[in-house]
């Protein structure tokens, strides 16, 4: 066992939970460095997957009201690491990692919904308004997946750490219009900054109400988040919903489910 009877009570209480060393230095320093090549194109990615792009840029750059200092700035995210790199993957399915998603489901059997790493800039680095991640995918039954927010960089209050909600996943999924009636003013004073040191990781529910900030400091923040779901879950997308193929990361598959 990984993770304690607490800590499982505290995720499934609040919503979330910090678990501060999970990438070893060298893995962190890998993972790093493969960032930076692939934002300067010394490794070559796909142009998109689906028709969703792998590099995706900053607002303010696209739009040419800042002109960063490198190639790594310019990026707001890096869509589908897993999908197009083996490091990333690799790491994806490790035990260590697929054994706390394990823990927190009581279950034991896995897959990999989708990936993204969040570059956050520094001076320029956009917010991210508070949502819950199961919006990104309405057609999984039941709505109960997990997050591993890895941070590549430390993620402190100053350069956009993620704020949750505590026991904001018992809400149910909730759509975006009705966000400003639930988020008063006395509602985010309960919200939780989590800083996370780099190569620690947030484990959040889907369904947990979360935000970030922009990064105005001089500091990166960089941070790779892996989607988990049960096997037995089932998909009810239809065509016009994108997303790339499910990867099975431990135990077994089941037929029609994910």
């Amino acid at each position: 066992m990984i993770l304690t009877p607490e800590q499982k009570e505290t995720f499934w209480r609040d919503g979330f939970l910090p678990f501060p060393t999970l990438l070893d230095p060298d893995e962190l320093a890998q993972l790093q460095q493969l960032t930076e090549d692939i934002a300067y194109g010394r490794v070559q990615v796909a142009q998109d997957i689906k028709g969703i792009p792998v590099l995706e840029k900053e607002m303010v750059v696209a739009r040419g009201e800042v002109q960063p200092a490198s190639a790594l700035d310019e990026l707001r995210k890096i869509n589908f690491p897993a999908s197009i790199h083996e490091t990333f993957l690799t790491i994806a399915k490790r035990p260590k990692t697929v054994d706390l998603i394990a823990e927190l489901f009581d279950e034991p059997d896995i897959k990999l919904l989708g990936d993204q790493i969040f570059m956050k800039p520094p001076g320029h680095g956009s917010v991210k308004e508070y949502h819950q991640d199961s919006a990104s995918w309405p057609f999984l039954i039941p709505q109960n997946q997990i997050t591993c927010w890895i941070a590549l960089d430390d993620a402190m209050l100053e350069n956009g750490c993620v704020r949750c909600l505590p026991g904001s996943h018992n809400y149910g999924l909730l759509h975006l219009r009705h966000l400003p009636q639930l988020l008063t003013e006395e509602m985010k004073a309960q919200e939780v900054p989590v800083p996370v040191p780099a190569g620690g990781c947030l484990l959040f529910h889907s369904l947990n109400l979360h935000y970030s900030s922009p990064n105005t400091s001089a500091k990166r923040r960089r941070a790779w988040a892996l989607h988990y779901m049960m096997a037995k879950t089932r998909d009810l997308s239809t065509n016009e919903e994108v997303h790339v193929d499910y990867i099975s990361v431990r135990g077994k598959s089941y037929a029609g489910f994910v």
